[in-house]
């Protein structure tokens, strides 16, 4: 049976809350363990409603297998990305989370709006014309640990934090991005590696899923939104004073440092 309206104004609160005073809270499940994915995402979504910020684009959760083979989820999730979530500087303050986890990212964006449409194919994506950049996503659960359900992750925003972006680049015929090589740095050390395909076998395709899973909702992909494809490593937890990279092999960097 779904949860009432007021059982997910108050779990969403409780997230919020939890995000708010950095205190992290007992898993939902544990809760309501008939919660499913439709309530899950209105959870979420009603989050969104009581934090009152601006949307700014969405991320996908779970599109590579090391993400989802280290957090022990069996397939992708999206959440939604605001104004006080993306920074436009370099630093982060450390203490502003709870417990930090970084992934190194594709990030897109488009030039024009996309309809909601089913069924939207790549054509419709590269006709919308798109861009690309290093991304590095922040995530940090509201829960007491990363051991959750995957109904957890999505009622908490697909454990969305914060967001930083590197410099646009085309999309082209040539831009390949399957193929990109990223490298994630801490402290000047290369520590992993991934693979533009191992966003569901390309950043674009990821995106097309996160169109076509938004069109069953009547909603759609509008110009200037930024798309954070999936962790192309697995997460890493990330400790005060840190400075991470993210390099796109032959393009460009985005580099953060934790304060």
């Amino acid at each position: 049976m779904p949860l009432l309206p007021e059982q997910i104004s108050q779990l969403a609160q409780s997230l919020l809350d939890a995000e708010q005073r950095r205190a992290p809270i007992n898993k939902l499940s544990d809760q309501y363990p008939e919660i499913g994915e439709l309530d899950a995402y209105r959870i979420a979504h009603k989050k969104f409603e009581l934090r009152g910020q601006r949307k700014t684009g969405y991320k996908l959760g779970y599109t590579s297998e090391a993400m989802r083979r280290q957090m022990n989820i069996s397939s992708p999730n999206y959440g939604l990305l605001t104004e006080d979530q993306w920074v436009p500087a370099s630093e982060i303050e450390y203490d502003s989370l709870i417990h930090p986890l970084i992934e190194p990212e594709i990030a897109v964006f488009l030039g024009r709006d996309l309809p909601s449409q089913n069924n939207c194919t790549l054509e419709a994506i590269y006709a919308a014309e798109p861009k690309f950049m290093p991304a590095l996503e922040v995530c940090d659960t509201r829960y007491l640990n990363y051991q959750f359900k995957a109904v957890d992750n999505i009622a908490d925003n697909s454990s969305a934090a914060r967001y930083v972006l590197g410099s646009p680049v085309e999309i082209n015929d040539n831009a390949n991005l399957k193929d990109r090589a990223v490298e994630l740095w801490i402290d000047g050390e290369k520590v992993d590696a991934g693979i533009g395909s191992n966003a569901l076998g390309d950043p674009l395709l990821a995106v097309l899923w996160l169109v076509n899973r938004l069109a069953e909702q009547n909603e759609s992909l509008k110009a200037g939104e930024v798309v954070l494809t999936g962790g192309l490593t697995k997460g890493y937890l990330v400790k005060p004073g840190q400075q991470i990279t993210n390099k796109i092999k032959g393009v460009s960097e985005v580099t953060v440092q934790f304060v």
